[in-house]
């Protein structure tokens, strides 16, 4: 589902789409263990299965708003399509959208399991029942379908997005999955049922590992031996100073710009990291 006025970045090759900001107080309906390390949590209520969900859009997120120690969620009124808070701004955390389910009306969340921070720590004990303030997403970004050859990387944090990548239907050609955690049991990613070839690279490493090292290495081997080397599109996330070894990587092979999308998710040490912050080392 779209909404808004869609724009292309011709430096990134990216479709950005505009969404009107809709605040909303979810309810968890259930709750699944996906893997030791990454729990699964499915809203339902205000309008949850309306949450924008187009195709080729992996790493679109919304921000979660957490109950406070009486249970309150808050959620911002709109004044002109802006939030306005009426008390104290809550942490917020942003969360990838897992899926949508329009006709169940829900909204689907994987979370990582750690016992720092408002969102592991309530992700770790959601119950049906519970509420959880969600916003957004204000905007998609579209990624270009079509090339012959995607290559994927991602740390735990990231696993929510290489999942959507590997259920998008239109999935085809051959797909390089570079993916490092830091257990050999939190990979809930298979096969894509569609038209692709799949190469898995998964890596146990601690987190105070150089795992920038890890994604480097690979994701330079995956362009070297590409079977389309004029046709591939690399989409990286995960610890921002890892996330730099990569984009090092890319600007060394002279990978065009607009062919590949690095995030850093979150950076070691710090609590509340503003992604958008590295979009560029």
């Amino acid at each position: 589902m779209l909404s808004g006025l869609a724009r292309l970045d011709p430096r990134r090759g990216v479709t950005t789409v505009g969404h009107p900001l809709a605040p909303r107080v979810l309810e968890v309906a259930r709750v699944e263990e996906l893997s030791p390390l990454l729990r699964r949590v499915v809203l339902t209520g205000d309008r949850a299965g309306t949450v924008p969900f187009p195709p080729w859009s992996s790493g679109d997120h919304v921000k979660l708003s957490f109950p406070d120690a009486a249970g309150a969620v808050a959620v911002p009124r709109l004044e002109n399509g802006r939030p306005v808070w009426d008390g104290p701004r809550p942490e917020l955390r942003d969360y990838t959208i897992r899926f949508v389910d329009p006709a169940a009306n829900e909204l689907v969340l994987d979370g990582v399991l750690h016992d720092h921070g408002p969102a592991g720590r309530w992700f770790a004990a959601a119950r049906p029942g519970d509420r959880l303030g969600v916003l957004g997403p204000r905007g998609s970004h579209l990624y270009p379908p079509g090339y012959r050859h995607l290559i994927l990387a991602g740390d735990e944090a990231a696993l929510p997005a290489l999942g959507r990548w590997l259920d998008e239907p239109g999935l085809s050609g051959h797909v390089t999955v570079v993916a490092v955690a830091s257990s050999p049991e939190a990979y809930p990613l298979t096969t894509p049922p569609v038209p692709a070839t799949v190469d898995w690279r998964r890596h146990v490493a601690p987190l105070d590992a150089d795992r920038g090292a890890l994604f480097a290495h690979d994701v330079a081997d995956a362009l070297r031996t590409s079977p389309t080397p004029e046709d591939v599109f690399v989409w990286a996330a995960g610890e921002a100073e890892a996330m730099k070894a990569v984009r090092r990587v890319l600007r060394e092979a002279g990978h065009p710009r607009h062919a590949f999308h690095v995030d850093g998710y979150w950076r070691r040490g710090v609590a509340g990291f503003d992604h958008h912050a590295v979009e560029e080392d």
